[in-house]
């Protein structure tokens, strides 16, 4: 199944308990893997107000992960999630630069070889 409303995309869970401790998030990455959630951990865990950030896979054959954010008291955690992506999303358009630069090297020197 594909989910075409990327407002499915994210699902917050425990709304109440977000709204009483805006510090502690817990998001349902739905159509998601290892791939987002070890990178989005791994740049989470780098900012200077997370306390905490870790996923999991609830099963090999669901195809969802969940994510927990934990952030300084007084910090609210969904800016920080959203300025995460943005820096996942920065660290993706530089790979697909780098490497699109690497190939147009590679073919170039190919093509001329072959001649």
């Amino acid at each position: 199944r594909s989910m075409t409303n990327e407002m499915t995309k994210i699902e917050i869970l425990d709304r109440e308990g977000l709204k009483a401790d805006p510090s502690l998030l817990t998001v349902v990455l739905h159509e998601e893997d290892h791939t987002i959630g070890n990178s989005l951990k791994h740049i989470l865990c780098k900012m200077d107000d997370v306390e905490f950030a870790g996923y999991n896979v609830p099963h090999p054959l669901e195809d969802k992960i969940l994510l927990r954010l934990q952030t300084k008291q007084g910090v609210a955690a969904a800016p920080i999630l959203l300025k995460a992506f943005d820096h996942l999303e920065t660290i993706f358009v530089d790979i697909r630069h780098k490497f699109e630069t690497a190939h147009n090297k590679f073919e170039k020197s190919h093509n001329n070889s072959s001649r």
